[in-house]
């Protein structure tokens, strides 16, 4: 009895949205760029300690892979099709 009570709770509806044109355009350059070079990420705040400073470096695994920036934008718009 407990399961189907925790199980039934955690199944609210779930509506899936529809990304517009331009989200999906967006997200696909992104793609496209990180494939082309690591991402870098510069941080800078100040505490209690003083001021903090962190770099952070990503890169995607289409760029590690070395895919060419083209073909992951062409395969990132043809998902959304």
């Amino acid at each position: 009895m407990l399961f189907s009570l925790v199980h039934s709770s955690g199944c609210a509806t779930t509506e899936v949205k529809q990304l517009s044109e331009k989200q999906i355009e967006n997200f696909c350059q992104k793609k496209k760029l990180g494939a082309s070079k690591p991402m870098t990420n510069l941080s800078l705040a100040t505490g209690s300690e003083g001021p903090k400073y962190q770099i952070g470096i990503t890169m995607s695994s289409d760029y590690i892979a070395g895919r060419k920036p083209e073909e992951v934008y062409k395969e990132c718009k043809l998902s959304f099709g």
